[in-house]
């Protein structure tokens, strides 16, 4: 797999191994699974449970100034980030170990936060090195782990909105290397679709290696057009309005399911690819009603231009009744997958 810039450092080791290493700890978890794994594990110098992604919460913990001389995040999303803000406020070093991947956020440097209810970024802080714990991530329920589909197929999203507004003179210019390792990931998310739906290691060493060239390739770009477009916006702009947060990377399959048939962009290839997969992205399943889904897009062209996302196919489009109605009806096409596990 292509990589472009320095790649975040992977290593495969245990989280009890990796703490018992870095001595004074200030630990931000998730729970689960921190209540699982806390007797198990060397003790931390101080604990922070993530729950809440809200700015002033943040500003709040930091505030307190947990003990420990390395921040390790220990969860999926919410701890990453987490995790990510308290070592960046503080100059402190940075360990992340996901116990999930259902999203890229332990491979970004990004320092994603919620300011009234939206999705900003604030500062930018990398880890030292990002620990898979195999046995802890396939611990995890299987669906959070197929989730991590999310955050690679909407490459396929990101890249055509990215092609759509650098054709226009708008924003940041096509780099071929970076839509090539875009490309690149889609062709062998493919390939190792079966893996990931058996959560297999190979699966999830297949999701975190990928993660780790996206984290990078956005880091030395200085943006992530091409894996982040129409498709996270519309999640951003559902959650915005019904203050729903669905598991990231499931939210994300959804709307590039969505949005690609928008675009008319190979739509049945990637529903197809997260079928495979077996991603729970069904709306019954992820808690998407076609009220809330009509409400989404109706705020949807006034809520990228109030925060100034970039330029989609949101801009270029109607997105009238029948647009929405067919994607809809499009969506509904996903195999269900909440009974399976």
């Amino acid at each position: 797999m292509a990589e472009i810039g320095d790649p975040f450092p992977l290593v495969e080791a245990t989280l009890a191994g990796t703490l018992e290493g870095l001595g004074s700890v200030v630990l931000v978890v998730n729970d689960p699974p921190w209540s699982r794994l806390e007797h198990e594990v060397p003790r931390p110098a101080s604990v922070v449970v993530a729950w809440n992604m809200d700015i002033d919460h943040l500003e709040k913990v930091a505030a307190f100034e947990p003990d420990g001389d390395v921040v390790v995040g220990l969860g999926g999303g919410t701890a990453m980030d987490t995790a990510k803000f308290l070592a960046w406020r503080s100059g402190r070093p940075l360990v992340q170990v996901p116990s999930i991947t259902s999203v890229d956020a332990g491979f970004t440097d990004a320092v994603g936060v919620r300011v009234d209810g939206n999705v900003r970024y604030v500062g930018k802080v990398r880890p030292e090195r990002v620990v898979l714990d195999l046995d802890l991530v396939r611990s995890a329920p299987p669906h959070l782990n197929r989730a991590g589909v999310g955050d690679i197929v909407s490459c396929a999203t990101g890249l055509f909105d990215w092609r759509l507004a650098s054709g226009g003179g708008i924003g940041h210019r096509w780099d071929e290397d970076l839509a090539g390792l875009g490309n690149e990931l889609l062709g062998e998310l493919g390939r190792h679709a079966g893996e990931i739906a058996r959560v297999s290691p190979d699966g999830v060493r297949f999701l975190a290696r990928s993660y780790r060239s996206i984290g990078a390739a956005c880091a030395g770009a200085g943006h992530s057009r091409f894996e982040e477009g129409s498709e996270h916006f519309w999640a951003y702009a559902y959650e915005s309005l019904t203050g729903a947060h669905p598991v990231h990377g499931e939210i994300i399959a959804f709307a590039v399911v969505v949005m690609s048939q928008i675009q008319g962009n190979e739509a049945e290839r990637w529903r197809d690819l997260i079928a495979e997969c077996r991603v729970r992205a069904h709306p019954d399943d992820i808690g998407i009603t076609r009220d809330d889904f009509d409400r989404t897009f109706a705020a949807l062209k006034g809520y990228v231009r109030a925060l100034d996302l970039d330029h989609s196919i949101i801009d270029e489009v109607d997105l009238g009744p029948a647009t929405v109605a067919d994607a809809w009806e499009f969506a509904r096409g996903l195999p269900r997958q909440a009974s399976i596990g």
